[in-house]
């Protein structure tokens, strides 16, 4: 019964999730000492780092499987939950790409879609009726906090750092991507994005308004917390210049 309960498309027993409940405080806090915990652990011993890096990829890649087997086959046979193109979704897809293979335009566009992206999915999860310990609210965090996780890791434990233009890049990709889906939301009546449909769950979206209007607030907190991340490189980048010794 329980398991069944924990699996429920429709949980009865299982009580909804609560925004800032205890449940959640207690989540986020896991998800942050995890990442830091093992983070610094990945710096400090290669034998540690090497399994850790297969360790993201096994984790992330096992968990974005049961997310489509539990929703996507068990209960909605439907192209938008088979073939997900939200940016946390889609970002998925790219990180087993880096992990088996690095690719540095993959991951500066990570940096900011992941952090970004899976920090408000984090804060405001769209998860409603599967609140603690319904197998959706482990996996939102579980598949969030590894995004982050595995930026981090990538920062931290291998060294590696956005290039110039960055930013730009960024933003105009993303701004290419959010048209596509805004197209293929018209063609399949899909919601990607949630650039054609309101949510029914509270978000930092709320905040935006609707209507044409929303698109443009939209792009504005885009390039606000796109370029609000881009602040410790550019740091990084002018300390780095400061300590290069002059001819």
């Amino acid at each position: 019964m329980f398991l069944e309960e924990y699996f429920s498309i429709k949980p009865n027993e299982i009580q909804p999730f609560e925004l800032f409940g205890r449940s959640h405080i207690i989540a986020l806090l896991c998800v942050v000492g995890f990442i830091c915990g093992f983070t610094f652990l990945a710096t400090k011993n290669e034998r540690f780092r090497h399994f850790y890096k297969w360790f993201l990829l096994i984790a992330i890649s096992t968990q974005e499987i049961m997310l489509r087997l539990w929703k996507g086959v068990f209960y909605e046979l439907r192209f938008e939950v088979l073939f997900n193109l939200q940016i946390c979704a889609f970002s998925i897809v790219l990180i087993v790409i880096i992990l088996i293979k690095y690719n540095q335009a993959i991951f500066e566009l990570l940096y900011f879609w992941g952090i970004g992206g899976a920090a408000q999915a984090l804060l405001t999860p769209n998860i409603r009726v599967y609140g603690f310990p319904h197998f959706r609210f482990f996996q939102i965090f579980i598949s969030h906090g590894l995004i982050i996780a595995i930026i981090f890791y990538f920062l931290f434990a291998e060294g590696k750092r956005l290039r110039r233009g960055s930013l730009f890049r960024g933003i105009v990709f993303t701004n290419l991507y959010a048209a596509g889906a805004f197209v293929i939301n018209k063609v399949f009546n899909t919601n990607f994005l949630y650039l054609n449909r309101e949510l029914d769950t509270q978000s930092l979206l709320d905040f935006l308004g609707s209507g044409p209007g929303k698109f443009f607030w939209m792009e504005v907190v885009l390039i606000a917390v796109f370029s609000v991340l881009y602040i410790p490189v550019l740091i990084r980048r002018k300390n780095a210049f400061h300590r290069e010794p002059s001819s």
